[in-house]
């Protein structure tokens, strides 16, 4: 299985995977644009792996990950949001103090990695129109 961790900003957001077996850093933070062509360029970043075997996260922050999660949705991912609060605990619990972008795609695959702490949405339907 691989691991996805999206840290959500404004106009950009960052991405880790890693592979969950063994927690290997496949790709590490890397930045993309907050629009269709940031969101292309993730995608190809996981395109040789099966849907299946792909379980993505990120940040349940304000509204800005609407567009992204919509996006993925509609391609037929898994994602879960996880509540920031708990990447922010998670963060702290290995030592590290403040937060940033990047090293936060790392904290937030080592949430999925947990099954205790994420809330998936794979299965809500949203239409094209929405």
């Amino acid at each position: 299985m691989f691991l996805v961790g999206i840290d959500i900003g404004k106009l950009k957001h960052s991405f880790s995977i890693v592979r969950k077996e063994d927690g290997e850093i496949i790709v590490g933070p890397t930045f993309f644009n907050n629009n269709k062509e940031g969101f292309d360029q993730l995608l190809q970043s996981f395109k040789s792996y099966s849907k299946d075997s792909v379980l993505i996260g990120m940040e349940d922050t304000g509204h800005y990950h609407f567009p992204l999660l919509k996006y993925l949705l509609e391609k037929q991912f898994t994602v879960a949001l996880i509540n920031p609060i708990v990447t922010d605990c998670t963060r702290k619990m290995q030592g590290g103090i403040s937060k940033n972008d990047k090293l936060d795609t790392l904290t937030i695959c080592d949430v999925l990695s947990s099954n205790q702490r994420k809330k998936s949405i794979a299965s809500i339907c949203m239409s094209k129109d929405s």
